[in-house]
């Protein structure tokens, strides 16, 4: 499958995740000075619009909810809430269109020869990577007869990640929910009984955490229930339209499309613009260069010339404003040129700048693979992992990742048997991961087995998608499971704590 090909399969499956059939009551900008914290000061008697747009405004948010709401009344309610202390978020991110679990966390032994008959090509072998076949190294820490795709797994422990402490197998550490290192929780085999494998269903399902249709996501009735009338910020989607597991019944939220970048930028010789400068402009510094232009000394009487210079001394102060907002954190390390990287940075620049936002949800990827699997799962699988470890560490850097846990799930998993196109097709019980410090990692739920599936071919589901949704709800964010999940009632309890 080309290319073009791939990003036209990825818009129709997140496209899936969009609200589209609610009006949004506006956009709203969001200053620089809010994003990097109020170094001016929050006394909210002194936040008028003049002065938080004085210093630029870093992106917009489109505003959905039932009331439309007065400018100062939103900053002074996230203000209120950043005063409150720190508080708990999740971050939601869905891996659209069915991500094969069995080729993310791999069988070893005799599951694993026994999953090699039933997909021949695009099995993943023993060993090390060899050429473009990705194989699995090895067990996780602490289990004998699991392992991770070499290419989610960094090369000290035998996988293709280079880059220093990056890889799920980074984040899974020891494996021991016990110890501080394990920071990933996998839930093999989870999904809801008896599967749906409709794209259409499945997501609805998975975003309204209920098996029958909802006006509202999960989310964002946890939002009505607990959240704040006031703060659209509170959940926030970093997509084109708010995500719907955040769609609300009244309750204030927000997408952010993105953070742009800023700055002068030079063309090259062929007239396009290849980013802050191309190779024939290296050590060139054009905001430098403009803002020793904005200081050179002119005549009073040159009226036209002092406002185009000061006009260059505003632009410049502006982009000192927004530059660290465009920036990840030292030591993140996100990969170039990475749309997920790009979504993720911008929810950490969101979540360090502590405006009550409580959760906030991201969509990405291509996971439906139905015809030259492993080319394209080994590369959004890398994708994956590294970025995970680059939020990870940019979360930290801002000083609030022991506040935020991320969930990472999609709407169903792969056939077990591969078909006549090197992919597979849709199948059940996919795979949830939950990261972060504050999550006691490790194996949360039972493997799947492969010498036992279903009637239609598929493993059987282990973990119910719903039960780990009440463990945040109860858990993390605060709240009762029955009140925002209608079904509650037939959900059965995960086997042990999920955070520390």
């Amino acid at each position: 499958m080309d290319d073009d090909a791939v990003r036209c399969t990825e818009c129709e499956e997140i496209e899936l995740a969009r609200v589209r059939d609610q009006r949004p009551l506006g956009t709203m900008p969001l200053p620089a000075e809010a994003l990097l914290g109020f170094p001016q000061g929050s006394d909210a008697r002194t936040l008028s619009r003049r002065r938080l747009l004085r210093n630029g405004v870093a992106a917009l948010a489109t505003v959905y909810g039932s009331t439309r709401l007065p400018w100062e009344s939103i900053w002074e309610a996230a203000i209120a809430e950043a005063a409150a202390g720190p508080q708990r978020a999740v971050v939601l991110l869905y891996l659209a269109g069915g991500n094969d679990g069995l080729g993310t966390m791999v069988p070893l032994g005799a599951q694993h020869s026994l999953l090699a008959t039933h997909r021949p090509d695009v099995h993943r072998p023993l060993g090390p990577t060899v050429g473009t076949r990705v194989g699995v190294a090895g067990p996780l820490a602490g289990l004998s007869d699991w392992g991770l795709a070499n290419c989610a797994v960094s090369a000290a422990n035998g996988g293709d990640i280079t880059v220093a402490n990056q890889g799920l197998d980074v984040l899974w550490g020891s494996g021991n929910p016990a110890n501080p290192d394990a920071r990933l929780a996998l839930f093999p085999a989870a999904d809801y009984q008896p599967p749906n494998l409709s794209h259409f269903s499945s997501s609805d399902f998975w975003f309204a955490g209920a098996l029958k249709p909802m006006s509202t996501g999960w989310a964002g009735r946890w939002l009505d229930l607990y959240g704040s009338q006031t703060n659209p910020l509170q959940g926030v989607s970093i997509d084109e339209a708010l995500s719907k597991a955040m769609r609300t019944a009244g309750a204030p939220v927000a997408s952010i499309a993105s953070i742009p970048s800023v700055g002068f930028f030079l063309a090259g010789p062929t007239g396009t613009y290849p980013g802050p400068g191309g190779p024939e402009y290296a050590g060139i510094d054009p905001a430098a260069t403009m803002r020793a232009l904005s200081g050179v000394p002119r005549r009073a009487s040159n009226t036209h010339l002092d406002r185009v210079r000061s006009t260059y001394g505003l632009a410049t102060d502006v982009i000192g404003q927004l530059a660290p907002l465009a920036a990840a954190a030292a030591g993140a390390n996100y990969p170039a040129n990475s749309p997920l990287a790009a979504k993720l940075q911008t929810a950490a620049v969101v979540l360090g700048a502590r405006l009550g936002t409580r959760i906030v949800t991201v969509h990405w990827g291509a996971f439906d693979t139905h015809a030259g699997q492993n080319v394209r799962h080994d590369r959004q699988l890398k994708e994956l992992a590294t970025c995970l470890s680059a939020f990870q560490a940019d979360l930290s850097a801002r000083g609030v990742e022991q506040d935020v846990v991320t969930l990472v799930y999609s709407e169903f998993g792969r056939r077990v048997r591969e078909n006549a196109s090197n992919g597979t097709d849709h199948g059940a019980g996919g795979l949830m991961g939950l990261v972060g410090s504050a999550v006691r990692g490790g194996l949360a739920s039972a493997p799947p087995n492969i010498a036992d599936l279903d009637a239609r071919g598929n493993v059987k589901v282990e973990t119910d998608f719903r039960s780990v949704y009440a463990a945040i709800i109860s858990d993390w964010l605060g709240g009762d499971p029955a009140a925002v999940m209608p079904d509650f009632a037939s959900v059965p309890a995960l086997g042990r704590s999920m955070f520390r």
